[in-house]
């Protein structure tokens, strides 16, 4: 998909009004034209061997990527502010609200007299310089840490993807095929059967690249009111919290699949993970390799056996054509008698 593409879905995600989010989905997949393949480049180390050679897909947080920007969650203060100043007015029916939820959680009413007078003395500056690093320091640390993904390109023979994640063509590019009946399928173990990622299930979208931030600030005032309630009320049913919060379907993913078009050549693909789940991983056997143009003859022996020992049947090597262009050619009687 090229960027003119990405944005038709980009648009449809932005639409999303989450009222059905089934048939919302179906129509956010008509959007998307699914490469015959996408590629995951590596470095050669002792993780990336291991996974390798297990055919495992480890889902990353945002805070791991090397990009700062990666899921940040942009929020206009300046819009905020306006909003404080308009409930001014509304402020002693927001503390009736507070008061009561705190009466039916058996607070001390003492204290929760306290915390009202602290409430009714606040102004909208005074809100706003308290809410700026709660957001900046508690809520913006929270989204990158909780957004966890897996990230491929399109390309595998993308100069700037070598250079970065494949150490600087030393490394190799695992090649996966969404042609197959079930492109997306994560294992074929019995004991996937019960996975709550696999019966979830994990969407493949596109990064969409764009220079304009996305708002993301009615979703910060939830994660910041969610956050408060949890804190506030830790006995607090999730089943309760979820009613005095907003709706905010399809936030997460608007937030995780924008990036800076200075991105762009990257060619992004991401697979999201939809729930919570620690150590969230995925199996799926590559389509094929390929080695980098610098890839160590000692690298390249370990690569080729961790991938024979996968299952993986085709075995590339990264050249320079007559063009000086980038390629990759597969190559068989070499990798037969490795």
């Amino acid at each position: 998909m090229d960027n003119e593409e990405r944005k038709i879905f980009w648009d449809k995600l932005t639409s999303l009004k989450g009222d059905d989010v089934d048939g919302e989905v179906r129509e956010l997949l008509k959007t998307l034209k699914y490469p015959p393949f996408i590629y995951r480049y590596r470095a050669v180390n002792v993780n990336a061997i291991d996974c390798l050679q297990t055919n495992k897909l480890h889902f990353s947080s945002s805070a791991y990527y090397d990009d700062p920007f990666d899921t940040y969650l942009t929020v206009n203060y300046k819009k905020i502010y306006e909003q404080l100043n308009q409930t001014e007015n509304g402020k002693e029916g927001a503390i009736t609200e507070f008061t009561q939820i705190c009466k039916a959680k058996g607070i001390d009413d003492k204290k929760i007299g306290q915390m009202a007078g602290i409430a009714r003395g606040l102004s909208a500056d005074d809100a706003l310089n308290v809410l700026i690093p709660f957001f900046k320091k508690i809520i913006q640390p929270q989204i990158r840490n909780t957004s966890m993904s897996i990230c491929f390109s399109e390309s595998g023979i993308n100069e700037t993807m070598w250079l970065k994640y494949a150490d600087q063509y030393k490394g190799f590019c695992l090649k996966y095929s969404l042609e197959t009946e079930r492109k997306f399928m994560i294992s074929e173990q019995e004991r996937c059967n019960n996975c709550q990622i696999c019966n979830v299930g994990t969407p493949l979208y596109p990064m969409y690249y764009s220079d304009e931030k996305y708002d993301a600030t009615k979703y910060g005032y939830n994660l910041a009111h969610n956050f408060f309630l949890r804190q506030c009320y830790p006995s607090m049913s999730n089943e309760d919290i979820l009613k005095h919060l907003d709706a905010c379907v399809w936030e997460k993913e608007r937030v995780t699949l924008i990036k800076s078009k200075c991105h762009e050549h990257d060619k992004e693909w991401r697979i999201i993970l939809p729930i919570s789940c620690n150590n969230a991983m995925l199996h799926w056997v590559p389509y094929g390799i390929i080695l980098g143009l610098r890839t160590p003859k000692s690298d390249r022996d370990i690569i080729i056996r961790a991938a024979k020992s996968a299952g993986i049947k085709h075995f590339y090597e990264s050249t320079i054509d007559d063009n000086g262009q980038l390629d990759a050619k597969e190559i068989t009687e070499e990798i037969k008698n490795a």
